[in-house]
């Protein structure tokens, strides 16, 4: 039996840091991004229900409705951190992942929709073999 690639079917998108708001990052227009979000603003977290999550860093985006707000956990890798969406209509909550270039100053984020896995390992190594 064939293994399903979970990184094929997600939806991805690269971010580069705003040149003026260094807190801000935006789609990178070649990067073919299929995501829900064009730009996201990474915080630290003062919600305390954020905090006691574990949550290191905020990441949200506002386009007159809250499109993202999730709570950026680190995982066992020390440039990917996890989150989540969490879709209303559907009711079902599904894995982002951001991973970081801090050489760059940019993100690639992983939406896996519908798939919200308690152990990341098996998706964490797919992304490191890419």
């Amino acid at each position: 039996m064939k293994k399903k690639c979970l990184t094929a079917t997600a939806k991805k998108g690269v971010f580069i840091q705003n040149a003026i708001r260094k807190d801000i990052f935006n789609v990178i227009s070649n990067s073919n991004s299929n995501l829900p979000f064009c730009w996201f603003r990474i915080s630290t977290p003062i919600q305390p229900y954020l905090i006691a999550q574990g949550a290191r860093y905020v990441a949200d985006s506002n386009e007159g409705i809250k499109i993202l707000h999730t709570g950026l956990k680190p995982t066992n890798v020390n440039t990917i951190y996890s989150g989540d969406m969490y879709n209303g209509t559907t009711k079902v909550r599904s894995l982002l992942l951001f991973c970081a270039d801090p050489s760059e100053n940019k993100y690639t984020v992983y939406l896996f929709e519908g798939y919200f896995p308690r152990i990341l390992t098996k998706v964490l190594n797919e992304i490191l073999a890419l």
